[in-house]
């Protein structure tokens, strides 16, 4: 294979690499997000069982059964689309692991060609030194 066709797979193997890295970016920050989403709601519920436990008014008219349940939907709901993000960061994960794998290996193909190529013209000059040394 020439080196102008490792080039240009090169080229091509590290652009589909960064473009699969870009699009797993608004995921992570969308799992980040629903993380501290769910980091806050545990600690409002923290705070709030604390308040509603000692206040019998807002027990009596049943605030704390409502509130319960709210915080029930609120962290299903959270969850819910955590582990839809959580399942395309796997997809969008494995794809990046495969195009740094081409990336990685057509690389190496190229760096290998280089050397050979290098290797190769040395051992030309040194046949040619030998040639002429032998001649004069």
């Amino acid at each position: 294979m020439k080196h102008d066709k490792l080039a240009q797979m090169s080229q091509v193997t590290e652009a589909v690499y960064l473009a699969e890295f870009r699009k797993v970016q608004p995921l992570l920050q969308e799992e980040t997000r629903l993380r501290g989403a769910l980091a806050r709601l545990n600690e409002q519920a923290d705070s709030e069982r604390k308040a509603l436990a000692t206040d019998m008014p807002m027990q009596t008219i049943g605030a704390d059964l409502l509130w319960q349940a709210w915080l029930v939907r609120s962290r299903k709901q959270l969850n819910i689309e955590l582990s839809q993000v959580l399942a395309k960061k796997s997809v969008a994960m494995e794809r990046i692991r495969l195009a740094f794998g081409r990336c990685n290996a057509v690389q190496a193909m190229s760096g290998r060609f280089t050397t050979d190529r290098a290797i190769a013209q040395r051992k030309k000059q040194f046949e040619r030194l030998l040639q002429n040394h032998s001649d004069g």
